[in-house]
């Protein structure tokens, strides 16, 4: 070997040498960039899910226990800590106990609790973080958090329709308050007059009218919560599926 040939041979070698090492860094940063992105994204989660409790309790004021509001705020703020509720003497310990008895069509005291609790459950191990912190996106499991985005789809529309044994709705959401009195008129007396409808307590107090805008807000905050966890995915290279309605109808928690 030349002098000449061995050192374009030495050089050759440093430079593939320092390509490969670049590639490696690069690829480093990356992962990297890519997991404080998901970790901010489950930070707004939490977020989204204590402004989701506060209007479901402001709107459902007789379905959450008030003894334990403070301790639910606190799980809420900190993933590190827990809250198990009990049910017919049993500890829920995960989140689909918690969802499978939020939309339970049997009477059910503080059901708020139970579905606030479940969502944070599931968030919660959808990003893992109750057991590590992950340094770089490959340490995040694709599939929980594609388990998350389908379950979020699914709440969203359960929280609209869903009803109990006797036909009322689970959770009050996008409904106005005279809808809701003149459906349960309509349950004693089919022959509600125009004049009736007029005299609602909420109508006839001017507090609403029959033009009031439904609240979508409810739904706005699911949306975002569901947003939120496909910026995760994509984030991970995935491209995250919307359910249909005829999915999500008759889609059951995973």
């Amino acid at each position: 070997m030349t002098k000449w040939t061995f050192l374009l041979s030495l050089i050759l070698t440093i430079f593939l040498t320092g390509c490969a090492t670049n590639q490696s860094d690069v690829e480093s940063v990356f992962q990297t960039n890519s997991a404080e992105l998901i970790t901010k994204d489950q930070k707004k989660l939490q977020k989204l899910l204590i402004k989701f409790k506060t209007k479901l309790d402001k709107r459902n004021p007789k379905n959450f226990n008030a003894k334990n509001e403070k301790k639910i705020y606190t799980v809420l703020n900190d993933f590190n800590k827990k809250l198990l509720l009990k049910y017919q003497g049993d500890v829920l310990e995960n989140y689909k106990e918690y969802l499978e008895l939020a939309f339970s069509k049997k009477p059910l005291l503080n059901r708020n609790d139970y579905l606030i609790l479940g969502l944070r459950y599931m968030i919660a191990y959808a990003y893992d973080t109750e057991d590590f912190h992950n340094v770089t996106a490959l340490q995040y499991d694709k599939e929980k958090l594609s388990i998350l985005h389908k379950n979020l789809q699914v709440l969203r529309w359960k929280i609209k329709v869903d009803r109990d044994e006797t036909g009322k709705y689970l959770f009050l959401t996008w409904q106005n308050n005279w809808q809701i009195e003149l459906e349960s008129r309509l349950s004693l007396n089919k022959n509600i007059t125009y004049d009736d409808i007029q005299n609602l307590a909420s109508i006839k107090s001017n507090k609403e009218s029959l033009y009031s805008h439904s609240n979508f807000s409810f739904e706005v905050i699911l949306t975002q919560m569901i947003d939120t966890v496909e910026n995760s995915l994509k984030a991970l290279g995935e491209e995250p599926k919307d359910l249909g309605i005829s999915a999500v109808k008759f889609f059951i928690f995973l």
